[in-house]
């Protein structure tokens, strides 16, 4: 997927999950929804975060291969873990969900993604889409559409009470 189609599908997702369970849907929470949705493409070079990563996306590239490590639920349990240890905030839970988020939704490419790395370098999918292809922009639309309609029952509110000036 490309940037933007990550961040829009992370926060339908995000949204749906704080709509369903306990989750305060608010500006830190997506903020790290956000950040997370775009964080496992630190190993694309010529990705948004890529680009804005100071060389270590070329490293991480050079050492791991797109849509290696940055890709692995084994990894991003361990990394979630660490997260979650040092800070359960809503902003961790937010940037924990993200990554795992933006996993799921490389799961239904064509390329598919390394699941279990580094015990497995195979790639699990559903090839639902191929990135920048019109499959993409239906599931972006679509949700877009889970977003707003998440938002106006209840969630754009919430969101608007957490900003810090208070409204």
């Amino acid at each position: 997927m490309r940037y933007s189609s990550h961040v829009i599908a992370t926060l339908c997702l995000g949204a749906a999950a704080s709509a369903h369970t306990g989750l305060p849907f608010t500006a830190s929470y997506t903020t790290g929804l956000v950040i997370g949705s775009l964080l496992p493409d630190i190993d694309e070079p010529s990705s948004y975060v890529g680009r804005r990563s100071f060389g270590v996306a070329r490293k991480v590239k050079e050492a791991f291969g797109h849509r290696g490590m940055t890709h692995s639920l084994i990894v991003w349990g361990v990394l979630a873990a660490l997260v979650w240890r040092d800070s359960a905030s809503p902003f961790a839970t937010g940037l924990v969900l993200g990554c795992l988020f933006h996993i799921v939704e490389d799961f239904f490419s064509v390329q598919g993604v390394p699941l279990l790395w580094p015990f497995s370098s195979k790639r699990w999918k559903v090839p639902l889409y191929r990135t920048g292809k019109g499959m993409e922009t239906v599931l972006v639309y679509a949700a877009l559409a889970g977003l707003i309609y998440l938002g106006v029952n209840g969630l754009f509110c919430e969101w608007w009470r957490s900003l810090p000036f208070g409204w």
